[in-house]
């Protein structure tokens, strides 16, 4: 019976360090010097770096076992005299680290579900901010060379990828609801405005509770309830109801944004002393005439100070359709009940008045419109 019970004792000890092995990291450490200290640094619940444990760099390789990984979260390599770190997610996985000391961005980390995961999304995102850098680079150059038709085509390319983008980082996030991963394009959606806080909150209450415990989901959390709480203070956004409003017009009569309502309708903030606005102006225009019979109506809430800059501009801009003004600059109730900021702004509402698109301009705007009440472009 003792030795039943010894052995018995024994093999719970040994199921009990399976259990607790943690996860060990195998590391090429390319031009880096014998002796060179590294340093493993976890990153605490009050986002503050501490060093969980150091190894030594000899023939340009190191090994190194850690503790389990309590928690999801990144953990990062930093070394003595060289700037910079080396990123990874802590999981109970052995990783495969292969670094380079002159390019550490460029260093690969492989092994685990949520490293690979992570770094595919990562590799992804980066490929398409170099399409768009590019995509931008052109369409500057064309634009000084007054090429609009390869203008046009930019545009569309650009609307494309980033159509393209959103719906990758959106599948992201829904298909790895049980993943840090997940958690993180979650994020990055909201901070792209590509999710709105209502929607960011819908997708993070069927994230794991165990994500939600996790450093990075109770940052998300906050920010998606701060975001809330600031749009529920009279913020439009896509998605939301357009919020009725009246104002003078330029002869002093009244109108409100229910009368000036079409089958698509424009809100446009804009100025007479705005550059930005004024050279946006000749493509409104054009969008205007062109699908107006269609059910296009356009209402231009203006931030003047001064009632004849914005009389004139109107006339000099052959802008037909319906204004109004406060003439109160940044202080104007409309615009501060629209959340603007910034102008030109653009509003698209649908017939019934809910946002549908926001801030399009140029061969983006036509394109909308287009596909909203038909023609080609």
């Amino acid at each position: 019976m003792k030795r039943i019970a010894l052995l018995a004792s024994i093999l719970l000890i040994v199921s009990c360090q399976k259990e607790e092995k943690g996860y060990s990291i195998i590391a090429d450490a390319a031009g880096f010097e014998d002796g060179t200290e590294v340093y493993i640094n976890a990153i605490s619940q009050s986002n503050r770096p501490v060093v969980i444990d150091t190894a030594i760099i000899n023939q340009e390789k190191f090994q190194i076992t850690l503790p389990p990984a309590e928690s999801y979260d990144f953990n990062y390599l930093t070394f003595k005299n060289v700037r910079g770190n080396v990123l990874y997610l802590a999981e109970n996985n052995p990783i495969k680290i292969t670094i380079y000391k002159d390019s550490l961005r460029s260093s690969m980390v492989k092994g685990g579900e949520e490293n690979e995961l992570f770094f595919d999304y990562i590799k992804k995102v980066r490929a398409y901010s170099d399409q768009k850098i590019k995509l931008n680079t052109q369409y500057q150059i064309a634009a000084k060379l007054n090429e609009n038709e390869k203008i046009a085509k930019i545009a569309i390319q650009q609307q494309e990828i980033n159509e393209e983008e959103k719906a990758y980082r959106v599948g992201i996030a829904e298909k790895n609801v049980n993943s840090l991963v997940g958690v993180i394009a979650l994020g990055d959606l909201m901070n792209m405005k590509i999710l709105t806080p209502k929607e960011a909150k819908e997708k993070y209450d069927i994230v794991s509770d165990t994500l939600k415990t996790t450093r990075i989901g109770k940052d998300l959390n906050a920010r998606i309830s701060n975001a809330i709480t600031q749009s529920s203070q009279k913020r439009i956004d896509i998605g939301s109801t357009a919020e009725d409003f009246s104002g003078p017009t330029p002869n002093g009569k009244t109108i409100s944004l229910k009368g000036a309502m079409g089958k698509v309708t424009i809100i446009d903030f804009w100025a007479s002393w705005c550059k930005p606005c004024r050279m946006e102006n000749p493509n409104v225009v054009k969008v205007y005439n062109k699908y107006h019979n269609k059910g296009l109506n356009i209402i231009g809430v203006s931030l003047d100070k001064k009632q004849e800059a914005w009389v004139k501009a109107i006339a000099d801009d052959n802008l037909s359709w319906d204004h109004v003004s406060n003439l109160q600059f940044w202080q104007d109730p409309i615009a501060r009940a629209y959340g603007i900021r910034s102008i030109p702004a653009t509003f698209i509402l649908d017939e019934k008045g809910n946002v549908i698109a926001k801030n399009l301009r140029g061969p983006a705007l036509e394109k909308k419109i287009s596909e909203l009440l038909g023609g080609s472009l």
